[in-house]
């Protein structure tokens, strides 16, 4: 695989880390990572899928802000989907590329599909792993849920986060939320997500207020206006071993796509990218190029 080089483009301020592989021309594969999780997650996705098309295309992988090495949000400020649109509009218009092609993962996705529903002139095709949204709530969710903010920016703010003696510590917590990755991958993933503060201790290095409970409900109405706007193909990937896929709220969505095509990735839970990524590059190299 050809190492990646990292970059950074600056949203208003704060800055977006990147990686970057391949030939820059054409239309960009943009990945975007999911919740608490980091561009690196998808490296080993990348050597497979080089192996399929070959080390030129253009590919890359944001940190999305407050997540990895990308830059946290100043005091008093806090993390929104729209945040995550505006990151990513950003980095295309810094890429300069009028096109593109969107994988999302999880929280990626919805980033992602937001994007497409946004600008749906400019992806030309889009990828959503186990990414199809939150399980929608109800306009009466609201006022509890912002109280839970509230409260919990209160209590705890930026300092809920976890330290550990040593990386490997890290790495078998890693192991605990995904039982499927192996001692080197969890190992290798731990030493791209956290950092070594003063005293020793490793800590994550996404920002702890994504600990706290978001004030704005997600809204399957409006996920769904921006699913009706996408335009061109859609590749649905699931994880079959997962436990986020039996949704009430999922058919729904799935019928506004236009052009969609579902898949189900067999030795693969929610981390399609981590768990299986020999088959998932596979279906990427069918459907993106």
């Amino acid at each position: 695989m050809s190492l990646a080089r990292e970059k950074t483009v600056d949203v208003f301020g704060l800055p977006i880390h990147y990686l970057e592989w391949g030939t820059p021309a054409g239309e960009p594969l943009l990945l975007i990572h999911g919740f608490l999780d980091q561009a690196r997650s998808w490296e080993r996705l990348v050597g497979f899928l080089q192996q399929k098309i070959g080390p030129s295309p253009w590919i890359v992988a944001p940190d999305c802000r407050g997540h990895g090495d990308s830059g946290r949000i100043g005091a008093g400020g806090y993390y929104h989907f729209p945040d995550y649109v505006l990151d990513l509009d950003c980095i295309v218009r810094a890429l300069g590329a009028n096109r593109l092609k969107l994988v999302g993962h999880s929280m990626g996705g919805t980033i992602s599909f937001l994007y497409a529903g946004t600008f749906p002139q400019r992806v030309t095709r889009l990828v959503l792993i186990e990414g199809i949204g939150p399980i929608g709530m109800h306009f009466s969710d609201a006022p509890a849920r912002m109280k839970k903010w509230i409260s919990e920016l209160h209590e705890r703010g930026r300092d809920h986060f976890r330290e550990y003696q040593t990386l490997e510590a890290g790495a078998r917590q890693l192991q605990r939320t995904n039982p499927r990755l192996s001692d080197d991958f969890a190992l290798e993933l731990a030493r791209a997500a956290m950092k070594q503060h003063e005293r020793g201790r490793w800590v994550w290095k996404f920002d702890a207020l994504h600990r706290t409970t978001a004030p704005q409900p997600f809204y399957s109405f409006q996920a769904i206006e921006f699913l009706r706007r996408i335009d061109c193909p859609v590749l649905l990937i699931e994880g079959k071993q997962s436990d986020q896929t039996v949704r009430p709220d999922k058919q729904a969505r799935l019928d506004a796509l236009r052009d969609k095509r579902l898949v189900r990735v067999d030795n693969a839970g929610h981390m399609v990218h981590q768990d299986n990524p020999a088959v998932l590059a596979a279906l990427l190299a069918d459907f993106l190029f």
